[in-house]
């Protein structure tokens, strides 16, 4: 047993369901949830005029943007009138560094947590306590969709660091029998280990997985192709593009449903999926606004949310930088929330052509996943080194042979554009950020 595994899950026990608000949020999230459109926007109304009038008395960004644009806490009588706001970019929250903290807080009360940085400089964010257990409540509701209970042990594919990144032997997971957490070293994930992964997690008797889709769905190919059974309730999915392929590849191998969701180290925004498999926008988590990116297509839609429970460094109108696709749909979960279609993630690296073309990562992930993938290809990658090279990264099962190899160069040279050479390299992993996570397109032509 892993010491210092179980003390930080002793710690995680204790901060996230009882020196918090957990157990009250939670009662409340479980009726909350089956508020009508009125009631919720009620719910929203008072929660932001609370976080809008604590940012003016404790923050010294929010008390000097809110007198240079003449608004006060009592100016906020309708959701409409957060557009007296400015929309608050990452840069606007990197420089005003610690002005926008909390006054309210001393040092020793905050935590801190940093965003991905994978598409620039990271951020770093402070938490207060309360704001830790109200973010597991929201966590928790979708595992009672899902059907996972307090019980059952869970496996994660995250970023959470087992083992040493360099290190080729020896174990890459560890049980922390406290929070009944399974941590499977993302780093280290390959079509040789993900059957070791497989074999422990049956050995704890794991019931749920929540992690990468990029990272479940090499696991879910590889028990597929080597007819490895689990017993698994439900896969909850995070962080990167959930594809239809990946969605249906992981619930075939694993006979349950999938559960996708999406939320950042912000901690302004929730988007999760319900039992229904529909995606909804969590109106008691934050405001979130949905502003079409071009007003031809008003179903395109940056993500600005203003955040309802960290106190500590409170973002209104704070601009997620992702895009989803807005829908109308009625869910027949009978929840009254925001639907979106689809999320489709950051711009992100774009392949570029000579001829000024731009091919965007949810063009790229449609023609490399969907269309030219192949089922005995685990997991693959576009590298653009030069402005008409690509070096195109794949990772095959044991399955995979020499047709299959033939089949994918050929469906590439057929939906790629011409003016673009390439060339396919078989790697035992495709490169992964700090974090463990996959970027389908790595540009390095700047």
């Amino acid at each position: 047993m892993n010491l210092k595994v179980v003390v930080t899950g002793i710690k995680q026990l204790i901060v996230k369901r009882y020196a918090g608000p957990f157990w009250l949020r939670r009662r409340q999230l479980a009726r909350s949830q089956w508020f009508d459109k009125n009631k919720l926007q009620e719910l929203q109304l008072n929660r932001l005029k609370r976080i809008v009038t604590h940012s003016f008395n404790t923050v010294p960004y929010y008390r000097r943007l809110m007198n240079e644009h003449g608004i006060r806490p009592e100016s906020i009588k309708t959701l409409d009138d957060i557009k007296l706001f400015p929309i608050l970019s990452k840069k606007d929250v990197l420089e005003a560094e610690d002005s926008i903290i909390s006054t309210k807080y001393p040092a020793w009360m905050l935590r801190t947590a940093r965003t991905g940085g994978s598409t620039g400089t990271p951020l770093v964010i402070y938490r207060n306590w309360s704001s830790i257990g109200n973010e597991h409540a929201f966590v928790r509701r979708q595992w009672d969709w899902a059907g996972i209970g307090f019980s059952d042990r869970c496996a994660y594919f995250m970023s959470r660091v087992v083992a040493k990144p360099d290190q080729e032997n020896g174990r890459f997971y560890a049980y922390d029998p406290i929070m009944k957490d399974l941590i499977l070293s993302t780093h280290h994930l390959s079509t040789e280990t993900a059957k070791g992964y497989a074999e422990v997690m049956k050995r704890y008797r794991v019931k749920g997985v929540v992690g990468y889709p990029s990272a479940i769905g090499l696991l879910a190919k590889t028990c597929l192709d080597s007819c490895i059974e689990l017993d698994l309730k439900a896969v909850l999915t995070t962080s990167e593009i959930l594809t239809k392929s990946m969605r249906e590849t992981i619930a075939k191998a694993f006979g349950c449903k999938v559960f996708d969701f999406y939320g950042s180290a912000e901690r302004v925004c929730y988007i999760q999926t319900c039992e229904c498999g529909s995606y909804h926008v969590i109106p008691e988590y934050g405001l979130t606004e949905l502003i079409p990116i071009d007003e031809s297509d008003e179903s395109r839609c940056r993500i600005i949310s203003t955040g309802f429970w960290n106190m500590a460094m409170p973002l209104i109108r704070y601009d997620m930088g992702d895009i989803v696709v807005k829908s109308d749909e009625v869910c027949p979960c009978g929840r009254q929330f925001q639907q979106v279609e689809s999320i489709d993630g950051r711009e992100g690296d774009v392949i570029k052509t000579s001829s000024g073309r731009r091919l965007g990562v949810t063009l790229i992930i449609q023609l490399l996943y969907v269309i030219c993938g192949t089922r005995y290809i685990a997991e693959s990658q576009i590298i653009q080194d030069s402005i008409d090279h690509l070096t195109i990264n794949y990772v095959p099962t044991e399955k995979f042979e020499k047709k299959d190899l033939d089949d994918f160069r050929s469906l590439i040279a057929k939906y790629f554009p011409s003016e673009l050479k390439f060339d396919l390299k078989k790697v035992e992993a495709v490169e992964r950020t700090d974090s463990g996570k996959v970027r389908p397109v790595v540009s390095r032509i700047g």
